[in-house]
């Protein structure tokens, strides 16, 4: 008799498995089963900032820019890269990523940085853009990496235009983008494209696909197109 209750509790147990079994969902872990997954990311953490002028001395720049560090930290300066322009070696860039957007506008406005970039051999003003993105997929180390920047008509014209441009962007073979908005302006728009080669980037940006895609955005005004060759970042 106890054998028999024994048997009839191991056949209970064993139904009760096969019911919990059967009615929870197969997940596939497998690395393929995420490999046509693109993440978008659409929330921004960090204060990001790109600064361009023309130097008459890269190395003298440089030094100027290395020796003015302990200031850049203590003005909440959390990242940087600097660089030159591909096209034109004379131009400096820099992007930074700032604790706030404050600390990065009192940075901007410190006169001591004024005085530095005359220190530096800074030919002309420079260009200050606060940039703040929207949407964007992972950007990728070792790429080429441009920005585009115009006016717009009205953003939400524009990116919809931009979105149903998606496949013709992947069709140049782009890697990754980012948009956004600069200096708080809604209608000011940059893109930033990620490619594999330079003739990729150039294919793309020559292309009167592109051209005719801009118009009917409704883009204003000459873009402006910014290729970025990165020196070191910190």
């Amino acid at each position: 008799m106890r054998k028999q209750f024994y048997l009839f509790e191991i056949l209970t147990f064993i139904f009760t498995i096969s019911l919990l079994s059967w009615n929870t969902p197969k997940v596939d872990f497998s690395e393929n089963s995420h490999e046509n997954t693109v993440l978008k990311v659409t929330a921004q953490t960090k204060t990001k900032s790109l600064i361009y002028h023309k130097v008459k001395d890269f190395g003298v720049w440089k030094k100027t820019f290395d020796n003015f560090f302990a200031k850049r930290e203590k003005s909440g300066e959390l990242s940087y890269e600097v660089g030159v322009l591909e096209d034109d070696p004379n131009t400096v860039y820099v992007f930074n990523t700032w604790k706030s957007q404050d600390h990065y506008k009192q940075f901007k406005e410190d006169e001591e940085l004024k005085q530095k970039m005359d220190e530096a051999g800074i030919m002309g003003p420079p260009t200050f853009l606060l940039l703040n993105k929207l949407e964007g997929t992972k950007m990728v180390d070792k790429k080429i990496t441009g920005i585009i920047y115009h006016e717009v008509e009205d953003y939400d014209k524009w990116k919809r235009v931009f979105d149903d441009f998606e496949r013709t962007r992947k069709d140049f073979k782009e890697v990754s983008y980012e948009v956004g908005t600069i200096n708080g302006d809604s209608k000011m728009i940059y893109v930033m494209n990620q490619w594999n080669t330079l003739q990729d980037y150039k294919t793309f940006v020559n292309d009167a696909k592109l051209k005719e895609a801009m118009n009917h955005a409704g883009v204003i005004g000459q873009p402006v197109f910014l290729v970025f060759n990165p020196k070191e970042k910190g």
